[in-house]
């Protein structure tokens, strides 16, 4: 399994948490737009990530999970109760 990461950083601007989280929110839409730009071919793909400090810091951001890792990973996350039907 390989693993692509790819960074925005923002050096010298003092940012809000509310302008923090709002951008984050706009990298992970353009994120997701480039896996579809650049036709990548999940199989079964799971993502996780969030854009709040307050909750886990080393959790913001996004990730893109696929393959076997991310259909065990998301029925843990199913059997622990975190899966919502819409």
């Amino acid at each position: 399994m390989s693993r692509n990461e790819f960074r925005f950083v923002v050096d010298g601007v003092d940012l809000t948490p509310e302008q923090q989280t709002l951008i984050a929110g706009e990298i992970q839409k353009a994120g997701l737009a480039a896996l579809g730009t650049a036709n990548a071919k999940l199989t079964n793909p799971l993502t996780l990530g969030h854009g709040n400090l307050k909750l886990r810091p080393e959790w913001y951001g996004l990730w893109v999970l696929d393959g076997a890792f991310a259909q065990d990973l998301g029925q843990k996350i199913n059997d622990i109760g975190f899966w919502m039907q819409r």
